[in-house]
């Protein structure tokens, strides 16, 4: 699913979310729940002093920049969770572990 969205994401804004993988953006997560067609994952990512809130689930991402509100179009916030979360994965299962899954606080 994660490389669904990916998939949709314009080339240039793939590239500045990757860009942000690089540079150690952080992406900290406040829901991750495996379902049937894929994980929603919610969280906020912060980086320079700004923080934007994402969320991805099957079916639809949400960000709040500017560039995804008034545009309507996948940000490089929601490129850089989606990346972020391939590596998460990619890590846990070279360690032979199941990703765990992150509830949210009441």
């Amino acid at each position: 699913m994660l490389r669904k969205v990916l998939a949709k994401v314009e080339e240039g804004r793939f590239a500045r979310g990757l860009a942000g993988l690089q540079a150690g953006w952080q992406f900290e997560v406040k829901h991750r729940v495996f379902v049937k067609r894929g994980v929603e994952v919610a969280g906020y990512v912060k980086y320079n002093g700004k923080q934007y809130g994402v969320q991805i689930e099957p079916g639809s991402c949400f960000c709040s920049c500017e560039d995804a509100m008034s545009r309507k179009t996948l940000c490089k916030h929601i490129a850089f969770v989606a990346m972020a979360e391939l590596a998460f994965y990619a890590a846990e299962r070279s360690a032979h572990r199941q990703p765990q899954e992150v509830r949210p606080t009441s």
